[in-house]
């Protein structure tokens, strides 16, 4: 008790100096190039310090920033308008009305500042580079099949991730506040209502849009609370025979400032219901009979599982390996009612292939570090040789081999030494199966794919999306959702 008094005194003391106040760094210009009718409107000069909300300079995606404050408020209700009106105006520009919404929320030590001329990039650009990948994909997908790319409509969530300047131990005593706020916005009354909003906008009209929700840091705490309170649905009701397709495409929680908790819920739940994620083209009697080795390839991408949440945690975020289990012990982290009366009881058999775990565990330790809920493992691979032009792109975007059931995908690195890595299905270990045999994948990567805590967006991340989005079709203009399905034993 004494040091959960003690650890807000230690952070007022040292606050004063290098605090980052809270304020907006966005507002809605009357004037954009998202919207070519308001050309003829006067351009009025935000607030200092303020940059425009929208964001349509690039043909490759289209930006909006929604900011919230610390009580889990909009800070301006006509950012959300405006996002929404951005939205829309896609979708009216889009073949078949179908775009793929992209939302994020950033975590610690981040807001929606942008990067001064010739500083390093912060959050913000970091973001943009990844919508300009992923817009690239689309257009790449698009020209394959002779079709228009499917528009990318990226939203910013921001909110006051950073309070103190200096360096990490200076501002390590903002992470309980941090922490705090997280929550009120998860728990909050806007966000969640945004999300729901957008995702049914997206989907309006078509079948064919998609939607990527990615949490980074804190981030990721605000939108786990966000879904597992129930408020954020990701899909409807399961039939026994046949399938539903999925509201959002993927939950991907990245570096995860968040403990175990709510991930346990969400895994045991997905056991329960024995939910399977497939292939837009999945047919369980295809799958069923034996391979023809002129479409193995292609048939182990229409069989294999997929994933509709994942967690991805770096060996190398000290932040969330030591930091965040020391910061829960010091001064622990109480769930509001409608999220901890929804949590089921932990499990305590000895069946699966780990120890079974400490409610002080789950209370402390971030998801991606747990071994308990880790579903597959990510181990470096030899790279595929280039030996002709033709090989070019095995080269580069490597695939699983048809006759490797326990590989799901593989990726390549891009820095200074590249490497491959290969995402596999965890395996019972002397007979006992891992828990976490469920569409949430948790996994850890090493360094040389996530530095650090705040190393998200660069290029070989980008790679490991990808990689595991682009086999579903994800990219693909006139591609079907994945099917999501009741478990009935069959291919896997």
């Amino acid at each position: 008790m004494k040091w959960r008094a003690a650890a807000p005194l230690l952070a007022a003391a040292i606050i004063a100096p290098g605090c980052v106040q809270q304020q907006r760094f966005r507002f809605v210009p009357q004037r954009s190039a998202c919207f070519p009718e308001t050309a003829a409107a006067a351009e009025v000069a935000g607030p200092p310090g303020q940059k425009p909300s929208l964001d349509c300079r690039r043909s490759q995606y289209k930006m909006a920033f929604i900011e919230f404050n610390e009580k889990g408020r909009l800070f301006d209700p006509r950012q959300e308008e405006a996002a929404r009106q951005l939205l829309e105006r896609e979708k009216e520009n889009a073949p078949d009305g179908a775009v793929i919404t992209v939302v994020y929320i950033h975590g610690w030590k981040n807001n929606a500042a942008e990067a001064s001329p010739g500083d390093k990039p912060k959050d913000v650009e970091k973001f943009q580079s990844a919508l300009l990948e992923l817009g690239y994909r689309a257009k790449q997908a698009a020209e394959a099949t002779k079709a228009r790319a499917v528009p990318v409509v990226g939203f910013y969530m921001a909110w006051r991730g950073k309070t103190l300047m200096g360096p990490d131990w200076f501002t390590f005593p903002s992470l309980w506040g941090r922490r705090n706020t997280a929550n009120n916005i998860g728990d909050g009354p806007d966000l969640p209502r945004i999300l729901n909003q957008l995702i049914e906008q997206t989907n309006a009209g078509n079948d064919t849009s998609r939607v990527l929700l990615v949490g980074h840091s804190f981030g990721a705490r605000v939108l786990e609370h966000a879904i597992e309170s129930g408020t954020v649905t990701l899909y409807d009701s399961l039939p026994r025979e046949t399938f539903v397709r999925p509201r959002v495409d993927l939950v991907l929680y990245v570096n995860s400032a968040n403990d175990s908790r709510l991930s346990m819920g969400r895994v045991q739940e997905l056991k329960q219901g024995k939910l399977r994620v497939r292939h837009p083209n999945y047919d369980p009697a295809d799958c069923e009979r034996p391979s023809n080795p002129a479409d193995a390839e292609a048939r182990a991408i229409r069989c294999r599982d997929y994933p509709l949440l994942v967690a991805i945690t770096s060996t190398g975020d000290s932040a969330t390996k030591f930091l965040l289990p020391a910061a829960n012990t010091i001064d622990g982290d109480d769930l509001v009612p409608g999220l901890a009366d929804r949590l089921p009881a932990l499990p305590t058999s000895n069946e699966f292939a780990d120890r079974a775990p400490a409610a002080k565990t789950v209370k402390k330790v971030a998801a991606g570090h747990f071994g308990f809920l880790q579903s597959h493992l990510v181990h470096e691979i030899n790279c595929p040789v280039r030996r002709s032009s033709q090989d070019r792109e095995r080269a580069l975007h490597p695939v699983c081999g048809e006759d490797d059931r326990n590989c799901r995908f593989i990726f390549r690195t891009f820095g200074d030494t590249p490497s491959c890595y290969q995402v596999d299905q965890r395996q019972p270990v002397d007979g006992k199966p891992p828990f976490n045999d469920t569409p949430f994948w948790i996994m850890s990567v090493e360094p040389t794919v996530i530095k650090d805590h705040g190393d998200i967006w660069n290029v070989s991340f980008l790679e490991m999306l990808a990689q595991l989005i682009a086999p579903r079709g994800f990219f693909e203009p006139r591609t079907a959702r994945v099917q999501l399905r009741a478990d009935t034993g069959g291919a896997k």
